[in-house]
């Protein structure tokens, strides 16, 4: 699914990698976080991530892409596999000033009903998070989730580039306040990260590289 992202946000907007030094490898607590980070002109930024632990038992891709220089939402999503089971979060957060809507995912939403949903529970960040967000999860299901995500992406991108132009200082001013709310509020990735190298590592990767808040 990263390099369909990849593909994806490539095919839109220029890509340029960007050198994040230390935080391109990042091991602790059984852990090891392979990161990249890309500049999109004209656009924002694109984190692509990679986990493993448990000796390659349980995977994770994490993909997040922030824009900036136009007036979306950020993508954000997690593809885990463990003990045979596959998870795929899908989100999308209103840090606009506009608030599109881009109610037109819901039709990829209805495409895929036949892979089992499941309760995310109640978080900080419900009410910024648009409801075309998706959380499935089920055994077998890795084509159909690809599927999923593919289609999802292709039309994010396209919806993202009819947006509005908007100040990128105040796009990232905006989107600084759900890394705030990150920070102030923890959660499973922020606390793993803080564990592993600090609050002000984990302040930092946060800001300039997983999110494009500064």
């Amino acid at each position: 699914m990263l390099d369909h992202l990849k593909k994806c946000a490539g095919s839109h907007f220029s890509l340029t990698s960007k050198d994040i030094g230390e935080y391109s490898d990042m091991k602790g607590r059984g852990m090891r976080f392979h990161t990249k980070v890309y500049d999109a002109k004209n656009c924002g930024s694109l984190c692509l991530m990679e986990m493993k632990a448990a000796a390659g038992l349980m995977r994770m891709e994490t993909g997040v892409f922030s824009p900036t220089d136009l007036d979306g939402p950020i993508l954000s999503f997690d593809h885990i596999k463990a003990v045979g089971k596959e998870t795929l979060i899908i989100e999308l957060y209103d840090c606009t000033f506009s608030h599109p809507a881009f109610d037109e995912i819901e039709e990829v939403k209805k495409r895929y009903e036949s892979i089992p949903d499941y309760d995310p529970g109640q978080h900080w960040y419900d009410a910024m998070r648009l409801p075309v967000s998706v959380f499935k999860q089920g055994r077998k299901v890795t084509e159909e989730m690809s599927m999923l995500f593919k289609d999802y992406s292709d039309i994010y991108f396209r919806l993202l580039e009819r947006c509005l132009p908007c100040d990128p200082d105040e796009k990232k001013k905006c989107n600084g306040e759900f890394v705030n709310g990150l920070l102030s509020n923890g959660g499973p990735a922020v606390d793993t990260f803080r564990k592993m190298m600090g609050d002000e590592k984990t302040e930092t990767f946060l800001r300039n590289y997983m999110f494009c808040s500064c």
